[in-house]
């Protein structure tokens, strides 16, 4: 009986293991989504990761740039904080372009002599380069346009040093002989000139400023602000000069202005002029105003007064080159001197011809100079070379005289150690200098453009001579670094 009560309840397990299965559960309905409307938007997507702006590069390093330049190169592009010298060599004259620490450009001179240049019409023997095919305000043009900073469509200063033509260009009615074009009182094309109606040449700074605008424009006073002999020989190049100067005003709105003899604050850097406070240029002379050396005061009585000079014009027979602008740079501990075309010839007759003299005793050692009157026979003067002492002397040259054995006799005796770079020299004149004692061939150059570039905070500076053959610009000497006192 036991055993049939343990078959029962064994059966009745295995019989419950066995069921039928179980329903299964109905899964819930997804929730509905609300259609979009104007009150029920969609959510928005996530927004974009923004990109991470990449770290700039730092600026190369100007010195170390220059070290490595070589024959063939090409000049490293101005970077900030560097100040750049550039005598340019067309061959019809001066001109140099500088580029200040923060980006201000100054032209001084705009070359565009006219009948010396040309071989065998009583000219120099030297021609003009790249060619004879290319207006002197043309090669400027193009060089200026290469080197300037980026972003730069004009010039922020032009100087006018003094009114020849080999600084700011010729005027003649044989004007297609050179390729000089003309231009009305509206800057249009005209086939002829006529000056009283307001037309004017385009050649040397008036041929520049047609191209690249000036912002201010600054030269030594009125041609009858003490009047020189050019008041008589050159009226159509001073007609020429005043319709550009009308035409600029109008166009470009320049502001022209005399050189603010003793002033610091005439020629400033214009776009961060707070970043480099040791930057300076001073007005030392123009018009025959010198600075005392004192502040702003001016000594204008070395050279008689306009009204004794225009009465007296036929007989004195005043030089233009002594009326040239002057002035100082100062950056850092590199200082630099132009002086236009000043000189000291028939001081003997008359005492204030010698404008070398006054300015002798207002100036001090710099690094580097500008040649007066392009090393001539009657500029650089002992009194003004002993004052300079240059380490570094760059001659804007371009007649077969210059530069002149005896002037540089006077600069070796000032600074027997000095670096000379000349532009244009012409043979005959290496037969020259060798004839007087003299070794042309220990200059650093005779030909090219030479540029100066200051390093940052103005402590040390290279000299670079670029080829003037061609529009390439190629480096062809690398000279420094040198050192500033």
């Amino acid at each position: 009986m036991r055993a049939r009560w343990i078959f029962f309840l064994v059966a009745v397990v295995l019989l419950a293991g066995c069921g039928p299965e179980p329903l299964p559960q109905e899964k819930p309905d997804p929730p509905v989504e609300e259609p979009e409307t104007p009150d029920n938007p969609p959510n928005p997507p996530d927004p974009p990761e923004e990109p991470q702006e990449p770290e700039p590069e730092p600026e190369p390093d100007p010195a170390a740039l220059l070290a490595e330049l070589r024959e063939g190169g090409l000049l490293p592009p101005w970077q900030a904080g560097c100040l750049d010298i550039h005598s340019i060599n067309g061959g019809r004259g001066e001109s140099f372009y500088y580029i200040f620490p923060d980006g201000t450009t100054m032209l001084v001179d705009a070359a565009g002599g006219s009948d010396w240049e040309v071989v065998g019409e009583d000219g120099s023997g030297i021609l003009s380069l790249p060619s004879t095919a290319y207006s002197s305000g043309n090669v400027i043009v193009r060089y200026i346009r290469n080197f300037a900073p980026a972003g730069s469509a004009g010039l922020d200063y032009a100087m006018v040093s003094h009114f020849h033509g080999d600084h700011m260009g010729n005027f003649t009615n044989s004007f297609t002989k050179f390729g000089w074009r003309p231009v009305n009182r509206n800057g249009e094309p005209v086939t002829s000139i006529n000056l009283d109606k307001g037309d004017f040449l385009l050649n040397g700074l008036p041929e520049v400023g047609f191209s690249l605008p000036f912002a201010k424009l600054i030269d030594r006073g009125e041609w009858d602000d003490r009047p020189s002999n050019v008041w008589l020989s050159a009226p159509g190049r001073r007609q020429n000069y005043y319709n550009f100067i009308d035409w600029t005003v109008r166009t470009n709105g320049t502001v022209r202005e005399s050189l603010a003899v003793g002033h610091t604050d005439q020629i400033v850097l214009n776009h961060d002029p707070g970043t480099y406070p040791s930057f300076e240029i001073r007005g030392i002379a123009a018009g025959g105003n010198v600075w005392t050396g004192s502040g702003t005061d001016v000594n204008t009585a070395w050279m008689p007064s306009s009204e004794e000079m225009m009465a007296h014009l036929e007989e004195w027979d005043p030089n233009e080159n002594i009326m040239s602008c002057v002035f100082t740079l100062r950056y850092g501990a590199f200082d630099w001197f132009s002086g236009g075309d000043i000189q000291y010839n028939g001081r003997s007759t008359y005492s204030w011809k010698d404008i070398e003299k006054p300015v002798s005793k207002v100036v001090q050692k710099v690094e580097a100079m500008k040649a007066c009157h392009h090393s001539t026979s009657s500029a650089n003067s002992t009194a003004l070379l002993g004052a300079l002492r240059p380490d570094t002397y760059v001659i804007g040259v371009w007649t077969d005289n210059q530069p002149n054995p005896d002037t540089m006799k006077r600069l070796y005796a000032a600074s027997p150690a000095v670096r000379v770079f000349a532009t244009n020299m012409a043979d005959s004149r290496r037969e020259a200098l060798v004839a007087a004692g003299l070794d042309p061939d220990t200059f650093c150059t005779r030909s090219g453009h030479v540029v100066l570039r200051v390093l940052p905070g103005g402590e040390s500076y290279y000299v670079i001579v670029l080829n003037d053959s061609d529009f390439s610009y190629t480096v062809r000497s690398v000279h420094g670094p040198f050192s500033c006192q």
